[in-house]
């Protein structure tokens, strides 16, 4: 396989199929090994994805999916993984990048999502009042006016 997908040596949000069958997200960067020519990935906080599924009862089952770390003993945050022990690879989708970002800052997303909310303030972009500029638009309309023949 080789990697066309992303440009070596500028970092991207990537989902990775390995060989063994796991599924990893991550950021990740490209680049040679310039001893052996070999491409490497290095994945920085990676993590699998989990099915979570709850019984809501009457039938109902609500389904969703969340986050663990790759490798859930080490402290480690990153990783290099060779081009050979990966299947596919595909880019993040802009909801998915969210969520993986709000799971490494420990965030909760509803919370996330609140906080990247203004609320409505009165004075918020105002510059003045549209009768202030209208009067201050006509002032400068009537100094260049007599300035001018």
């Amino acid at each position: 396989m080789t990697l066309n997908f992303a440009k070596h040596e500028e970092e991207f949000y990537g989902v990775f199929k390995l060989v063994n069958g796991e599924e990893i997200l991550g950021k990740a960067m490209c680049t040679i090994d310039k001893g052996s020519t070999e491409t490497l990935i290095f994945l920085q906080d990676p993590v699998c994805t989990t099915a979570v599924n709850r019984d809501l009862g009457e039938g109902k089952i609500a389904r969703g999916i969340g986050f663990t770390r790759w490798m859930q003993l080490s402290d480690e945050e990153f990783f290099i993984v060779r081009e050979k022990d990966i299947v596919a690879m595909a880019s993040m989708s802009k909801d998915v990048i969210f969520m993986y970002e709000n799971y490494i800052k420990g965030d909760d997303p509803a919370k996330a999502q609140e906080r990247n909310q203004v609320s409505p303030d009165s004075t918020v972009g105002y510059l003045g009042k549209i009768d202030d500029a209208r009067a201050l638009f006509e002032k400068i309309f009537k100094t260049k006016g007599t300035d001018n023949p």
